[in-house]
């Protein structure tokens, strides 16, 4: 029952911050720098590309897999609209986080398209996500420097594990943790 409750609010608090807005997609990252400009998810069948013109030097990659069998996983919202992962990534620049990608894949193109307007309906908005240009079964919200940092602040208040001047990586794992996921690397 408590991790069901911290499961509603962090997808709440996920929706408000959302509300916001913020840019969405970019086409490449800084090979110049030496970052890669593109995340291999799903296995190696699904790829993202990182926003152009971010800067961060490094990133954390949260996997979050589906379990039907769980009724209190955030995902088992999701499954009549064939959810099969969701990743979280979070940017860092100097250890401080600068944006989270979370990232939805489904498995059509007209599950993803309802899940996205069963999403809007949740949050009673479209601004801060939307459909992933370079596939139609991937939903991307994408929380900017601010937001990030205001859900940190937020979690902290509620006292559930989190300081209020936690460094990215430390909020990386908190995220992985709050979702029953797991961070798959750190790049």
């Amino acid at each position: 029952m408590k991790k069901s409750i911290y499961v509603c609010v962090a997808l709440i608090l996920t929706l408000a911050v959302t509300l916001t807005g913020c840019s969405l997609f970019g086409e490449s990252g800084d090979k110049a720098a030496g970052k890669t400009d593109s995340i291999s998810l799903l296995d190696g069948t699904k790829t993202y590309t990182i926003p152009e013109g971010l800067d961060y030097d490094t990133f954390y990659l949260c996997q979050i897999d589906v379990n039907p069998d769980d009724d209190e996983s955030l995902l088992s919202e999701f499954l009549d609209y064939g959810i099969q992962k969701e990743y979280h990534v979070t940017y860092a620049k100097d250890g401080k986080a600068v944006q989270q990608d979370d990232i939805y894949i489904c498995d059509t193109a007209e599950n993803t398209k309802a899940m996205y307007d069963a999403l809007a309906e949740m949050a009673g908005t479209t601004e801060g996500f939307d459909i992933y240009a370079d596939d139609p079964t991937m939903i991307v919200m994408v929380y900017n420097q601010e937001q990030v940092e205001g859900m940190i602040l937020q979690y902290a208040g509620y006292g559930i594990g989190l300081e209020a001047d936690a460094d990215a990586a430390t909020y990386a794992q908190f995220d992985a943790d709050m979702y029953s996921g797991y961070l798959i690397n750190a790049q």
